[in-house]
């Protein structure tokens, strides 16, 4: 069975992550649920606009991927971990064809909002090297210069 996991940054702790299950309150609290190391419950309010899910893969270093992570690929790019639909067209100059592709699920972004491929195992073979409500400056919008 997957794990399905999220995490938050906590807003009353100077932001540390923290990780677990997801709770919405009736009142439009946010909460992740989680374990400390002796296996008592924590509950902590957490930041709903940074909460990610897990998204079941590792980077090269064995580090988990959330949605809103930055990962630095082999290609030196940084690409953002998002939820999104990403279309994709094939055009074959041969028939005149153009077959379109269309997948919903974890795609990558340059800009951490309109994605540009998916999340793969090539891109899995670089770095987590921080989340975009952490590090924004990081993200080069879509532009050409991903080094």
């Amino acid at each position: 069975m997957r794990e399905i996991k999220f995490r938050g940054k906590d807003i009353e702790n100077d932001n540390p992550w923290r990780y677990g299950s997801l709770i919405t309150y009736p009142s439009g609290c946010t909460s992740i649920i989680g374990f400390d190391k002796l296996g008592n419950e924590l509950n902590h309010d957490v930041d709903p606009d940074t909460v990610g899910q897990f998204t079941g893969l590792k980077d090269k270093n064995g580090k988990e991927i959330y949605e809103g992570d930055l990962i630095k690929a082999p290609s030196g790019r940084i690409y953002a971990v998002i939820f999104s639909t990403w279309k994709h067209e094939e055009k074959r100059e041969f028939l005149k064809i153009i077959d379109i592709y269309e997948h919903t699920g974890w795609c990558i972004s340059l800009d951490g909002v309109n994605p540009c491929g998916l999340l793969d195992f090539e891109v899995c073979q670089g770095s987590v090297i921080g989340s975009v409500y952490d590090n924004p400056e990081l993200l080069k919008g879509g532009n050409d210069d991903h080094t």
